[in-house]
């Protein structure tokens, strides 16, 4: 027989239902897995985007994929992390036998799942889907010990969950994806998480002018605190000629946090000859894009990112010690904070754009 433990789950019966925290069984870790209890996990876009459509996962299922916690059991052959360590999550499986792992592209590995049902999450005798193989939403986990980062002394975990995936990404996408250079101009389409993530690595890596597109006032002014120079409230053609305007011509790099098709046009129209743009945003599946090809002659680049292009085990680090020096400010793109039982409200406040990054923050822990 199986051993296991009980836990707090918040379910995802089927697509665009109220989610529903129920009581489930944890299995024990088996050799090389952790367990984690966990800590506070951040409402993320693809959260939202897969509870809504159902793409990517099967129900029932626990969401959640941006977590952290602390190792509270380790199985057999683990020799990474301890018992009582404080970590965060990553969904990047880094197997480490793959054709992307041994070409040093982790954030491509093929044992990389959306749907990481693995028989370790159950609900009586059903089990249960794990978005991103993580399910954060659930107050304990079973995860391989590669895919847990140790957290230093100092860092508060209810923050550094978010660099489980919303500011590796959106960090990320501008410094390796995006590859922005000191004095590059850099426009930045949605100022979510993601999006205020590649204005902070913008503004680290030294780009100006730094132009922040959203609707949202709020927004644009958190933006404007974190490193954009510029705001820009329109939206299409309006924005676009706006962003020539101020880059003189076109941004050298434009990237688009929005999870829109036809934003992630605006962004191709919005940088200048040479320039790059990069698509983050999770769209429908079946979304497509059309880009003149006679704009490619003119050497621009239309590239996707997943994951900031990252290896969890190398920028988790770097970014919790740009985070402990102040240079990358979690705090203010963090909250509001909710408990399990309100998780729907967590959902609704990212829905509505209210929260730009709301949390569920377990009881019983040290955050």
């Amino acid at each position: 027989m199986i051993g296991g433990v009980r836990a707090r789950a918040a379910i995802a019966f089927e697509p665009g239902a109220a989610l529903q925290v129920e009581a489930v069984t944890v299995r024990d870790p088996g050799p090389g897995e952790v367990r984690v209890r966990i800590a506070a996990c951040g409402i993320c876009a693809s959260d939202l985007h897969v509870w809504r459509t159902g793409e990517g996962i099967g129900f029932p299922a626990v969401l959640g994929h941006e977590a952290s916690g602390v190792v509270e059991a380790v199985g057999d052959d683990v020799r990474e992390v301890s018992e009582g360590e404080r970590v965060v999550l990553a969904w990047i499986p880094r197997c480490g036998v793959c054709g992307p792992c041994h070409a040093g592209r982790t954030h491509l590995c093929s044992s990389m799942r959306t749907d990481g049902s693995d028989g370790s999450l159950r609900l009586g005798e059903t089990i249960l889907g794990r978005y991103m193989s993580v399910s954060g939403l659930s107050e304990r986990v079973v995860v391989s010990e590669r895919a847990v980062i140790p957290v230093p002394d100092g860092l508060p975990l209810r923050d550094v969950c978010l660099i489980g995936c919303g500011v590796t990404t959106g960090f990320g996408a501008a410094t390796l994806t995006g590859g922005v250079r000191a004095g590059e101009s850099v426009a930045v389409f949605g100022c979510g998480c993601v999006g205020l993530s590649a204005i902070q690595g913008a503004r680290i890596a030294g780009a100006f002018p730094i132009v922040a597109v959203d609707p949202n006032p709020a927004r644009l002014d958190l933006a404007c605190r974190l490193g954009a120079t510029d705001r820009v409230a329109q939206g299409g053609a309006e924005a676009i000629a706006k962003i020539h305007e101020l880059t003189g011509g076109g941004a050298a790099l434009a990237i688009e946090c929005v999870g829109k098709a036809v934003v992630v046009r605006h962004a191709f129209d919005a940088i200048a000859p040479g320039g790059r743009a990069i698509a983050v945003g999770l769209t429908r599946y079946a979304e497509e894009v059309s880009i003149p090809v006679v704009s490619l002659v003119l050497d621009k680049t239309l590239r996707g990112s997943i994951h900031g292009s990252a290896d969890p085990a190398q920028e988790f680090p770097r970014l919790f010690g740009l985070a402990a020096d102040g240079e990358f400010r979690l705090a203010e793109m963090s909250g509001p904070d909710y408990p399990l039982e309100q998780v729907n409200e967590a959902f609704e406040a990212l829905a509505s754009g209210t929260a730009v990054r709301p949390r569920v923050v377990f009881e019983e822990m040290e955050t």
